[in-house]
């Protein structure tokens, strides 16, 4: 996986490189096809170039203490990395496909998937993802792109983006913005719900992904899931 973040704006134009990506699905009880992201970012200046001699010669700390917290290198030095994902609090992720609108995982067209447009129809409720970034702050109107990567495997490449709020300081208006770019990703597995055997889960996917036949069973931290394998090594779903 390769990866890289940008918050335009911020003092690193560059972007941050991507440490740890994760893509889940999940099964519900209804019949959708849920995705989970999660994504890590390297330390904020962990690409600069000679950092101590930059902050010796280029940064005046006191000059920082005079702008908003968003341009302040000093700032999001303060907070490391940033944390942008589904899996953790109250998140809950995106809905992916629904029977008779199925996901397309082969195929060169990219899919677009988006979540918790703007406005915020109920400010209560949970949204897709949550972020730390300056602190636990608030992202909103995501854009997901998801396309195969050349080759036809089950490589994938991820463009997201949406918008943020710094509501850690009390700000919550969505004011900045931010860009991903996720290269050579994989779906690493789909959960089953408790409800349903593996040949049922299976079956359930021929509503909702194209090539149902390239997942099958395996094992995760104890439990059965379904695993994409692709074209290559999986059967065809009964």
């Amino acid at each position: 996986m390769q990866g890289r973040i940008w918050f335009p704006g911020n003092p690193w134009p560059d972007g941050h490189r991507v440490t740890e990506f994760a893509w889940t699905g999940r099964l519900d009880g209804t019949g959708r096809l849920w995705f989970d992201l999660m994504l890590e970012s390297a330390d904020y200046d962990a690409d600069d170039e000679d950092l101590e001699e930059a902050e010796d010669e280029d940064i005046d700390d006191d000059e920082d203490d005079d702008v908003e917290d968003f341009l302040a290198r000093n700032v999001w030095q303060n907070y490391h990395s940033c944390t942008l994902g589904s899996t953790w609090e109250d998140a809950t992720g995106l809905v992916a496909a629904t029977p008779g609108r199925p996901f397309r995982l082969a195929g060169p067209e990219p899919q677009r998937l988006t979540a918790d447009p703007l406005p915020i129809a109920d400010p209560h409720a949970a949204p897709a993802f949550r972020i730390y970034l300056l602190g636990h702050d608030s992202v909103a109107e995501h854009q997901i792109e998801i396309t195969p990567e050349p080759g036809g495997g089950e490589r994938y490449r991820i463009g997201w983006q949406g918008r943020v709020a710094l509501t850690y300081t009390g700000d919550s208006e969505f004011r900045y913005t931010f860009r991903a770019d996720l290269r050579d990703v994989e779906l690493g597995h789909v959960d089953i719900p408790e409800t349903l055997s593996v040949d049922e889960a299976r079956q359930r996917l021929t509503e909702l992904v194209n090539v149902p036949e390239w997942f099958v069973p395996a094992e995760v931290d104890g439990r059965t899931v379904l695993k994409l394998v692709g074209p290559t090594t999986a059967t065809p779903v009964a």
